[in-house]
């Protein structure tokens, strides 16, 4: 990665737009790392070659296991085997998949908007964006590690799906929801140094499919006959721009016909509100107001929810096994194992007495006792 730039997007998601969100910028190699927004950070590079880290708030790392044939089809099967594992629509998200061990898939799993509006802001500035990584992934031979940034935030990562950004006045308990796994993790303080660390190790590639980068081709000799080629061309796109518009005006017709089911449809989710030609936008700030509860950054939801989980659970003896916090909803899930059915109530009546609202979604008996998931919401 030689005279290569490096743009980190780390924290949680927040409303701003995504051009002004803050991120860490290194232009090269030993050089100072700087915190810029990530348009001016894109317009820094100056046509170098660019690679772009994602923090582990922006993804969902999970894994699969699946038969060899199955494999074969995996990125089509992908949204079924993960659909308990997914808080949006599968059109939504965007899928990258590398083998394992044996039978074992790991999956990283992003906004498929996010992913490209990078891209596009990238190719705006003339950055050659080569890679686009998560930092967890990246760093994946480090793991367990706690990785301190200059801002005050650190990162506690036990597993590439076991990762937490927090604030330095909440991290000694939040460090309490990994129990044991952190114990003899590895610790990298500064931006300089995690910087060093992220040039030097690779991990999953999310450009891939029609998102990869382009190869630049080597220019055709000076002799080439062009001029049959020409011809054909043109033939060709004589016969395409015909077909195009016959297509066009089908297309459109059934787009004018979607669009007076949305308009019904969003009328029907939101009494009152009358749906706008610009019904898309409409729709989406009407969502982002739902998530962000009016919010200026949408962790201020999160810890509230996260704070009396973490409290309780160095006191009750059950196992934490995955963590998912539903932005929309306001809610966190908490998938955990127990010994019996009482040590679950237990856990709940806990948290509902540090001010939250529990409740168990659901609950199965396993041969080593329940394995169950527990839905915390702010009271009222």
């Amino acid at each position: 990665m030689s005279q290569t730039a490096l743009i980190y997007l780390h924290g949680v998601p927040g409303s701003e737009p995504l051009p002004e969100r803050t991120v860490l910028f290194q232009s090269a190699p030993g050089e100072p790392v700087e915190g810029l927004g990530l348009e001016q950070a894109f317009a820094r590079t100056d046509g170098a070659v660019l690679h772009l880290v994602l923090g582990a708030a922006f993804a969902n790392l999970t894994h699969v296991s699946i038969s060899r044939k199955q494999a074969r089809h995996l990125q089509r099967v992908l949204p079924f085997l993960l659909e308990e594992q997914l808080l949006d629509a599968p059109d939504n998200l965007w899928f990258a998949s590398r083998k394992g061990d044996q039978d074992e898939y790991l999956v990283t799993v992003t906004d498929r908007l996010l992913v490209e509006e990078l891209v596009s802001l990238a190719r705006d500035a003339g950055a050659d964006l080569v890679s686009l990584q998560v930092d967890v992934e990246r760093l994946g031979a480090l793991l367990p590690a706690v990785f301190e940034f200059d801002d005050g935030q650190a990162l506690l990562a036990a597993n590439r799906e076991n990762a937490l950004q927090v604030a330095d006045d909440q991290r000694e308990a939040m460090q309490s929801l990994f129990g044991e796994q952190l114990q003899d993790a590895t610790v990298l303080a500064g931006n300089a140094a995690l910087f060093d660390q992220l040039r030097d190790h690779r991990g999953q590639e999310l450009l891939t499919g029609a998102l990869a980068p382009r190869k630049a081709s080597r220019a055709p000799g000076f002799l080439t006959p062009w001029k049959p080629l020409a011809y054909l061309a043109a033939a060709i796109f004589i016969l395409t721009v015909a077909g195009l518009r016959v297509q066009q005006w089908r297309y459109q017709s059934a787009a004018d016909a979607a669009l007076v089911q949305a308009k019904q449809r969003y009328e029907q989710l939101f009494p009152g509100d009358k749906a706008s030609s610009a019904l898309n936008r409409q729709f989406q700030g009407r969502l982002n107001r739902l998530a962000a509860g009016g919010s200026a950054e949408g962790g201020q939801d999160f810890f509230p929810l996260l704070v009396p989980v973490a409290r309780v659970l160095k006191q009750i003896k059950v196992e934490p096994k995955r963590l998912q916090y539903d932005q929309r909803q306001n809610t966190l899930l908490l998938d955990v194992g127990a010994k019996d059915y009482s040590q679950l109530e237990s856990l709940q009546n806990a948290i509902n007495e540090q001010g939250a609202k529990a409740s168990i979604a659901n609950y199965r008996n396993g041969a080593k006792g329940v394995n169950a998931r527990i839905m915390v919401e702010q009271p009222g």
